[in-house]
């Protein structure tokens, strides 16, 4: 009875550590991402539905939160490297500083204006990570209220991860 304990035991051993290196297990799974979207479309329509709102608390839940940018996107950027010597708190202060002022001139600019998306465009290359890909220099062509055709950057890039995209920040690339 002792030696079966004890091949079980072992066995349990070997499937925690398994699991806890992430053999088997999709570690992307492991950091979720909240408020995503089918297609960079649909995360755009929630952008131009909230602007015209003028919500600004849905705007901000479009893009990247701490938590988010913390396990799912930080251990997969090159400044997350230790050599590069780039701690995490400056790293998403300066981005959530940055989105947070561009997020506060859009709802200046363009708050409670309607406009209907016409096409998704992405000027920038998109730059594959490990568990995720970033689509950069987002434009969305649009008709605004009177029907005339506009060309703009709204906000920036918008991570793609798993079929699931959202905004990476408000900060025009």
């Amino acid at each position: 009875m002792d030696g079966l304990r004890h091949q079980l035991g072992a066995s349990l051993i070997v499937v925690w550590a398994a699991a806890g290196c992430g053999a088997g297990v999709d570690d992307a799974s492991l950091s979720p991402l909240h408020n995503t979207l089918p297609s960079p479309e649909a995360l755009s329509e929630a952008v131009l539905a909230a602007l015209a709102d003028g919500d600004a608390d849905t705007l901000a839940s479009l893009a990247l939160s701490e938590l988010e940018f913390r396990t799912a996107v930080w251990p997969d950027l090159p400044s997350s490297r230790p050599e590069r010597g780039v701690p995490f708190d400056y790293a998403w202060g300066d981005l959530h500083q940055k989105s947070g002022n561009a997020l506060r001139r859009l709802l200046a600019r363009h708050g409670g204006r309607r406009y209907e998306l016409v096409r998704v465009a992405f000027e920038g290359e998109a730059t594959p990570y490990r568990t995720y890909r970033v689509h950069r220099e987002t434009v969305l062509d649009l008709l605004d209220e009177d029907g005339e055709t506009a060309r703009l950057a709204l906000f920036g890039s918008i991570l793609e991860r798993e079929g699931e995209f959202k905004l990476f920040s408000y900060v025009v690339d």
